[in-house]
């Protein structure tokens, strides 16, 4: 299927910090979706998704602070100051509402953000979320490399031999100390008191087969979360919305479109 790109790239400085965006169209008749990618990499390798929610959506989709082309030079030390980046970058936008995507250690932002601003957030979409300690550094090597190996069988070959490997060497380059930080948050911070506070409506959307964030994780946020619902795939891994995009934007906007119906 071949979508014609309703992209457009976008960057707006605050101080001490520029954020790089990629938006779609603006459409007034629909909530804005905001898209927060995953650790080590950028909004780039989720152009994919991107294009397919633009079909019914106005879409927006930041580089976090200090990845790829979201310039910041200070280690950005847990989930408060990034979901703090990340309001003054919604304030210049002037966004009354918004649906909060999250995946992996976006996720743990959108959580984050949502506590924050809870009027301004229709729904929270975390998909293989952080925000539970996970384990070890030394335990999650072995289990990224199981995901890692298993992965390079799945479709999308551009996305797994070039595009995300070269924003995550990028990054790994010029922004070693949050990538290195973000991983420590990811794996460590623990955030879990929030999660009774999320006030809007939330999706929980995992791989059955996450070795990252396994599945017992998403099945504690959704007893803990009010309102919550946990939807598990049977494909791909920890980064299956990646592989299966057109999966992923389906269940998302059916839960979308069912909140705003009302």
């Amino acid at each position: 299927m071949v979508l014609k790109s309703q992209l457009t790239n976008h960057r707006i400085d605050l101080q001490g910090c520029s954020i790089f965006y990629q938006q779609s169209r603006l459409e007034s008749s629909s909530i804005p979706i905001l898209l927060l990618h995953g650790w080590g990499i950028s909004s780039e390798p989720y152009t994919e998704v991107l294009k397919l929610l633009a079909l019914s959506h106005t879409v927006i989709a930041p580089d976090l602070p200090s990845f790829a082309r979201s310039n910041y030079s200070e280690v950005i030390p847990d989930y408060v100051s990034y979901g703090k980046i990340l309001l003054s970058f919604l304030e210049v936008l002037d966004l009354q509402q918004f649906h909060v995507v999250g995946h992996s250690l976006g996720g743990g932002i959108a959580i984050t953000l949502s506590t924050l601003v809870p009027e301004k957030v229709r729904s929270v979409i975390l998909v293989d979320s952080t925000g539970i300690p996970a384990p070890s550094i030394p335990e999650m090597i072995p289990r990224r490399a199981i995901e890692m190996t298993v992965q390079m069988f799945l479709p999308r070959h551009k996305l797994k031999l070039v595009d995300i490997p070269l924003v995550f060497s990028y990054n790994l380059l010029f922004n070693a100390g949050n990538v290195i930080q973000g991983l420590l948050i990811s794996i460590y911070e623990d955030i879990s008191h929030l999660l009774p506070t999320i006030q809007a409506p939330c999706l929980l959307l995992w791989s059955e087969k996450d070795l990252t964030t396994p599945l017992k994780n998403a099945q504690e946020m959704a007893e803990i979360i009010p309102n919550s619902k946990l939807i598990t795939v049977e494909e791909g891994l920890h980064e299956w919305i990646l592989w299966y995009p057109e999966k992923f934007t389906s269940l998302l906007l059916d839960f979308i479109c069912q909140l705003e119906q009302y």
